[in-house]
C-alpha cells in the first residue's frame, strides 16, 4: 500500500468536506441519510419481475450455495467414523477396504447463498466535491447492491464489513428483503469524522486488509460474492495478494467509486492546490492543455486499476460519487447478472 500521508496532505480532503457539509464544519456526518435509503427503496421497488423468474421458497432455495449444514448434497466435505443409524448409502467402501474400519462420507448441503459488501469509509473515500462524499455513495451502492441481490436471490444471507479510520467492523443482517432495513438502518447510524486528522499508517491499514481478507476466505460458508465498494487507493501488490485468497473462493464484484474532478478538471479560473499525495502545495492554471493532460493521466490510472482487478477475476463498475440511484440500478443488474 501507499505510505502513509501525512496530515497536511488533507487540507484539501477537509476543504471539499466542508463543502460538502457546510453546517456541520467538522462535526461527524452520518454515512447514510434517510433521503438516501428513500431513494434506493423507490429504485428498488420500480424493478419488474422478469419472466420465468424463480420465486422465493418457504424456507429456502436449494442450490443458491454453500452451507454449514451437513446433508444429502453434491459437495464432499468430510468422512467420519460409522455410527448404528448411519445411511448406508453413504458409507465410503474405498476407505473400509483400506483401514478395514467402516466410514462414511458427509456432504455440504446447498442452501442459501451468503453474500458480503466492504463499504471504505476512510481516507481517500472521504473527498467529495458534488452533492456527496465518495464514502457516502459507496454506502448508497452497497445498499442498491444488497437490494437487487435479495431480488434475484431471494434467500441470500447478506452482510457487510464498513472500513472506517478506526479500523474494520462487520454485520450480519440476515436473509432477503427483511434485511435490507437492517441495514440501512446500521448505515445510518454510522458517524464518519471530518478528515482533519492524520490517517492511519500503512501498514496497519495493510494488517486491517489481510485480517479481513482472511478471516472471510476461512468463513463457512464462504461468500458466493463479495462486493468491494472504494476508490481502491489501497491497491497494490500487497493488498491484491491478501485479496486472492477470497478471489479464488468467491466472486469479487469491484464498484469503482470516483468523484467528478477526478475524472476530468472542470474549466476555474487559476487557483492555489494542495498535492495530497506530497504535500506540496503549487498553482494551478487549468486551461484546455493541462486539462486535456489530466483527463488522459486520469483515464491511464484508471485502466491500470482495471487491470490490476481483472488480474483478480473480479467484475468492475465505474461509479460517479454524484451518481442517482436509478442510472446507478442499471449498472449494477449487469454487474450482478
Amino acid at each position: 500500500m501507499a505510505d502513509a500521508t501525512p496530515a497536511a496532505s488533507l487540507r484539501i480532503v477537509a476543504r471539499a468536506w466542508r463543502g460538502l457539509h457546510p453546517t456541520r464544519r467538522d462535526a461527524p456526518a452520518a454515512l447514510l441519510e434517510r433521503a438516501d435509503w428513500q431513494e434506493i427503496s423507490l429504485a428498488l421497488a420500480g424493478r419488474q419481475a422478469r419472466p420465468g423468474e424463480a420465486l422465493p421458497a418457504r424456507r429456502r432455495n436449494p442450490g443458491e450455495g454453500r452451507s454449514v449444514l451437513r446433508g444429502r448434497g453434491l459437495d464432499y466435505a468430510q468422512s467420519r467414523a460409522y455410527q448404528p443409524g448411519d445411511d448406508m448409502r453413504a458409507m465410503h467402501w474405498s476407505l473400509l477396504a483400506r483401514t478395514g474400519r467402516p466410514y462414511v462420507r458427509e456432504y455440504e448441503e446447498e442452501h442459501a447463498a451468503p453474500w458480503h459488501v466492504l463499504v471504505d469509509a476512510h481516507g481517500s473515500m472521504l473527498f467529495g466535491t458534488r452533492l456527496r462524499t465518495k464514502a457516502a455513495q459507496a454506502a448508497r451502492v452497497a445498499l442498491l447492491a444488497a437490494g437487487l441481490q435479495a431480488q434475484l436471490s431471494p434467500r441470500s444471507r447478506l452482510s457487510a464489513s464498513l472500513w472506517l479510520q478506526q479500523g474494520l467492523q462487520a454485520h450480519d443482517f440476515g436473509c432477503g428483503a427483511a434485511a435490507l432495513p437492517r441495514m440501512a438502518n446500521w448505515l445510518m447510524h454510522q458517524q464518519v469524522e471530518a478528515p482533519d486528522t492524520p490517517v492511519a499508517p500503512a501498514g496497519k491499514s495493510r494488517q486491517e486488509l489481510q485480517a479481513w481478507a482472511r478471516r472471510l476466505a476461512l468463513h463457512r460458508p464462504v461468500p458466493t460474492r463479495v462486493v468491494l465498494c472504494s476508490d481502491f487507493s489501497w491497491l497494490d501488490h500487497a493488498a491484491r495478494g491478501a485479496l486472492w485468497p477470497l478471489a479464488a473462493q468467491s466472486l469479487l464484484l469491484a464498484l469503482h467509486i470516483v468523484d467528478p474532478v477526478e475524472l476530468e478538471l472542470p474549466e476555474l479560473p487559476g487557483a492555489r492546490f494542495v498535492d495530497a499525495a506530497g504535500a506540496s502545495e503549487g498553482w494551478l492554471e487549468p486551461g484546455a492543455g493541462s486539462r486535456e493532460a489530466f483527463r488522459r493521466a486520469s483515464e491511464q490510472r484508471r485502466e491500470q486499476l482495471r487491470e490490476n482487478l481483472r488480474g483478480l477475476r473480479a467484475r468492475v463498475a465505474q461509479l460517479a460519487a454524484a451518481q442517482a440511484a436509478e442510472p446507478s440500478r442499471a449498472q449494477l443488474l449487469e454487474l450482478l447478472r
